[in-house]
C-alpha cells in the first residue's frame, strides 16, 4: 500500500512561513505509519505559484500511489477539485480522499468525480479505514460506500447527512489520535522524495476549545482534546535536534487550558529554549505565574483576539473579561512580551463608532506590539452562521459567495466598506510608525492622519489598499504618503 498526503504551499510567503508540508498532512501520515508501518506513506507538496493540475497528477501517478489524500480548506478547495478530476481519469486511478473543514458544508457534487470520498471531522481513523479497504479490495472507491456506515465519510452513494453524525468524536475521549512522533526517524521516512529543509514548522498540542465564541470554527469540535505530555516532550526534543528554531503553535489557545499552557511553555523553555514560539492566547488564561513564564520563554509573537469592545455585539460572539484584560494585558509589551491584538470588522451589532472605540481602547489602553483587523467570515456550523439571511430577526448578517459578511442588522454595505477601509488604515499606520521606531502614538493622532489621507483626492487608491487590510501593502502606502516618524 502506497499512500500520498498532499499539501499546497505558497512560495511567495516563505519569508514568513518557510515550509511546504501542512501540519494536517504530517499528522495524518504519522498516524498511518504508526498503525501500519508496512505501508509506504509519503508527503507530497505543490507550489501554488506554478500550479498545474495535470503536472501534479502525472507526478503522483508516476509514483504508483494507491490512495491520495487531498486537503479541503477554503484556500485549497479549487486546486483539490482540479487534481481530483485529473487523478480520476485513466486506468487504475488511485482512491482520492478529500478531508478538511470545507467537506462539512461545501457545494456537492458540483464538479467532483463520483468515486471520490469525502471525510468530515478528524481524519486519522477514517483515512486508515479507507486505506485498509483498498488493501482488501484494490478496486474500492467511494461508490462502495452506503448509508448506515459507521464512519464520517460520504460520496456519490453515501449521503453527507448520514455521515455527519459520525463526524464528532466521542467527547469522553479527550486523547487525540497519536501517530509516530513528528521529526523522529519513522517520520523521516515519509519525507523521502520531498524532504523538509527548514528551521520553521507548524505544531499543535491540542485541538478544539473550551470557549464557545460563535464566530469561531474551532467550535466544530465541541470540546478540546490533547496529545500526551510525554509525546509532546519527545516531539519538542525531535524538533530541536532537527534544527527547528521557529514554530507556530496552532492550538486554539496555548495548551488548551491555562494549567496545561503553563506546562507546554515550561517544556519549550527547558527542552528547546532556542525555538521561538508564535501562539494564540486568551487574556482570561493570564495570571502572575503565566506572565512570568511568558517572560522566561522565547516568544516571537503572542496573538490575542479581542475582536471587539462594543457592548452592542452579542455576548455569544466574544465575552471578554475586561477585569482580567486590564490587570495583565497592558503590561505585556513593557515586560518584553511581543503580542498582537486582533479585531474583527463586521460583527453584528457593531458600527463605525463601535469599531473606532475598539481600536482606541486597544491602541491606547492595551498597548500591543501590533494590531491586526480581519473581515468577518461566516463559518458553517457556527452560531454566527445561523444568523445568515434571518432579516426578520433583531440580529442578522448577509454574506457573499465566499461567506464574507457584507451587511448586518447594524450596518449596510457602504458602511461596512468604510469600516474595513478605516480599520486597514489605522492598523497599517500603527505598524508603519512602529517600523519607524515610534511608539505610543496617541490614538487621536492616528485617527487624524487617517482622516486626512482618506479625504485627500490624490490618494483615492489608498482606500482600495486599506480595504484589503494587508499590513505590508498598507505600510507601503503610509511610507509613500510620508507619515511623519515623530
Amino acid at each position: 500500500m502506497r499512500v500520498a498526503l498532499v499539501s499546497f504551499f505558497d512560495s511567495s510567503r516563505f519569508a514568513e512561513f518557510p515550509i511546504t508540508h501542512a501540519l494536517s498532512a504530517m499528522r495524518l501520515g504519522a498516524f498511518l505509519r504508526q498503525r501500519h508501518p508496512e505501508w509506504q506513506v509519503r508527503l507530497r507538496a505543490f507550489d501554488e505559484r506554478d500550479w498545474s493540475a495535470p503536472t501534479a497528477a502525472d507526478a503522483l501517478r508516476a509514483e504508483g500511489f494507491d490512495v491520495v489524500g487531498l486537503p479541503a480548506y477554503i484556500w485549497t478547495l479549487e486546486r483539490t477539485r482540479q487534481l481530483t478530476a485529473e487523478l480520476s481519469g485513466g486506468p487504475r486511478p488511485p482512491l482520492v480522499v478529500v478531508g478538511g473543514p470545507e467537506t462539512r458544508a461545501m457545494p456537492y457534487p458540483q464538479g467532483w468525480p463520483e468515486q471520490t470520498v469525502f471525510a468530515m471531522g478528524q481524519g486519522e481513523e477514517p483515512l486508515t479505514w479507507l486505506c485498509e479497504q483498498r488493501v482488501t479490495d484494490p478496486s474500492f472507491t467511494g461508490l462502495n460506500l452506503a448509508n448506515g456506515l459507521d464512519q464520517p465519510l460520504y460520496s456519490a452513494t453515501r449521503e453527507r447527512r448520514d455521515a455527519y453524525r459520525h463526524a464528532v468524536p466521542d467527547r469522553r475521549d479527550r486523547r487525540l489520535p497519536h501517530g509516530v512522533e513528528l521529526f523522529g526517524p519513522a517520520f523521516d521516512e515519509m519525507l523521502v522524495g520531498d524532504p523538509v529543509d527548514t528551521d520553521f514548522t507548524w505544531y499543535e498540542t491540542a485541538r478544539g476549545c473550551i470557549y464557545d465564541c460563535s464566530f469561531c470554527g474551532h467550535n466544530t469540535l465541541p470540546f478540546f482534546a490533547t496529545f500526551d505530555t510525554e509525546f509532546v516532550r519527545n516531539e519538542i526534543a525531535n524538533m530541536r535536534a532537527r534544527g527547528i528554531r521557529r514554530l507556530f503553535l496552532i492550538d486554539p489557545i496555548l495548551g488548551g487550558k491555562a494549567a496545561r499552557g503553563k506546562e507546554i511553555l515550561r517544556m519549550f523553555r527547558d527542552l528547546a529554549p532556542e525555538i521561538a514560539l508564535n501562539a494564540y492566547m486568551r487574556p482570561e488564561f493570564l495570571d502572575d505565574e503565566f506572565v512570568d513564564l511568558l517572560v522566561e520563554s522565547h516568544i516571537e509573537e503572542l496573538l490575542m483576539g479581542l475582536q471587539t469592545t462594543n457592548p452592542s455585539v452579542p455576548k455569544h460572539v466574544r465575552g471578554n473579561h475586561f477585569g482580567k484584560i486590564m490587570k495583565y494585558v497592558p503590561y505585556l509589551t513593557a515586560r518584553g512580551i511581543p503580542w498582537r491584538a486582533e479585531l474583527i470588522v463586521g460583527l453584528p451589532g457593531d458600527d463605525m463608532a463601535g469599531l473606532r472605540e475598539s481600536l482606541r481602547f486597544t491602541v491606547e489602553e492595551l498597548r500591543p506590539w501590533s494590531v491586526h483587523s480581519y473581515h468577518l467570515t461566516a463559518i458553517p456550523e457556527t452560531k454566527l452562521f445561523d444568523l445568515l439571511d434571518r432579516t426578520d430577526d433583531d440580529i442578522w448578517i448577509k454574506a457573499d459567495e465566499k461567506l464574507r459578511v457584507v451587511s448586518a442588522s447594524s450596518y449596510n454595505e457602504r458602511e461596512l466598506r468604510d469600516m474595513l477601509v478605516y480599520a486597514g488604515a489605522v492598523t497599517s499606520l500603527h505598524a508603519h510608525l512602529r517600523e519607524q521606531g515610534v511608539f505610543d502614538t496617541p490614538f487621536e493622532e492616528l485617527d487624524d492622519r487617517v482622516a486626512r489621507i482618506l479625504s485627500d483626492p490624490a490618494n483615492r487608491a489608498a482606500r482600495s489598499t486599506f480595504l484589503r487590510m494587508g499590513q505590508d501593502a498598507g505600510r507601503a502606502v503610509w511610507a509613500a504618503y510620508g507619515a511623519p516618524a515623530s
